[in-house]
């Protein structure tokens, strides 16, 4: 590095990031949280710049979104906050099935994990918020489904309720979620994120004992050099999502008709949509409780399973179980017709 460089480097704190990471570190499948953050990145500020041009208010919001998708080059920006959303949530997917298989939930990580979970939880609401931007049949829907949801909670899910306040309406109050609260708890906890893991280090691979650990810390490069892997794969990563959001930008649908149901939902949600069609509105949080449940159950294993070798097997049986359904759900809602359920 050319000394003036280095000075900057330093002069900035960046040398902390000059880090030793194991070798098995420098992959693909290593690299897929920071791919995931390079998505999300892209999604947050292309929401800014949309944030000046929609309106959140019931009467004119399917306009001004019909507005910014006919303007082409705002019609771009929205294809790639569309597209960044969509694969960062995928990656996060992998990222976590990376997570599972690799045993890197295990202590003392565990914090590490919940703060994972955490921005799992996020970043599913901010994909929900989005739909329901929209405001148009299948946005109208979401939000449909998503107070029913609300109505078994009782006075749990009375603030999300239309009635809490009269003094502003619901599209409204689901738009300051989406561009205010959201993003702020989504970066603060992936600065936690990062801190933990900059803390506690990359978990060691699987049956790796603490020696080997040391040696593959020593054998490993910097954590610098990962960034230089990572910086290949993210300008790769936006490549796709560019051509993406020229070649399939998303569509609108029609405002929304109140009293029916023409759509189904986006596919993060189609896990719910059997359960729902089964048995009515509590499928949907039934489904919740039993993900969380079961994603919860992970790190009270790693703590009370003190044998390695059947930690590691029960989770990748229950992470390989739970892999089976959800694809399975997928499938049977593909293949369901649209159903009315409210």
């Amino acid at each position: 590095m050319m000394p003036a460089i280095r000075t900057w480097w330093e002069a900035l704190g960046l040398k902390a990031l000059e880090y030793p990471v194991p070798e098995h570190a420098n992959s693909f499948w290593h690299s897929l949280g920071g791919l995931t953050l390079t998505s999300f990145v892209i999604t947050l500020i292309t929401g800014a710049v949309l944030t000046q041009f929609y309106n959140p208010t019931p009467a004119i919001a399917h306009a001004s979104v019909n507005y910014i998708a006919n303007t082409p080059w705002l019609g771009w920006i929205r294809a790639l906050h569309h597209w960044s959303a969509n694969i960062g949530f995928f990656l996060l997917i992998l990222h976590m099935l990376r997570i599972f298989f690799t045993g890197a939930y295990r202590p003392p990580r565990v914090a590490t994990y919940i703060v994972g979970l955490l921005l799992l939880f996020t970043s599913f609401q901010l994909f929900f918020t989005g739909t329901v931007l929209k405001w148009d049949q299948e946005g109208y829907e979401a939000l449909g489904h998503f107070l029913a949801v609300n109505n078994l909670l009782g006075p749990l899910g009375a603030i999300f309720q239309e009635d809490f306040t009269l003094s502003t309406s619901m599209l409204a109050r689901i738009y300051g979620l989406h561009v205010g609260i959201f993003p702020a708890l989504l970066i603060l906890l992936i600065v936690v994120h990062l801190l933990y893991v900059k803390h506690f280090g990359i978990a060691p691979k699987p049956y790796q004992s603490n020696e080997e650990y040391q040696v593959s810390l020593a054998q490993g490069a910097k954590f610098t050099h990962h960034l230089k892997l990572l910086l290949i794969l993210g300008s790769i990563l936006i490549v796709v999502l560019v051509i993406l959001a020229f070649a399939f930008p998303p569509g609108i649908m029609e405002k929304p008709k109140p009293g029916i149901e023409m759509t189904k939902p986006p596919w993060l949600f189609w896990i719910f949509y059997p359960l729902e069609s089964l048995i009515g509105i509590g499928g949907i949080l039934l489904g919740t409780v039993v993900l969380s449940i079961g994603l919860l159950l992970i790190p009270i294993l790693g703590l009370t399973i003190s044998k390695e070798k059947m930690l590691l097997k029960t989770v990748n049986v229950i992470v390989i179980i739970g892999l089976i359904s959800w694809l399975a759900l997928m499938v049977i809602t593909y293949f369901l017709p649209t159903m009315q359920h409210l």
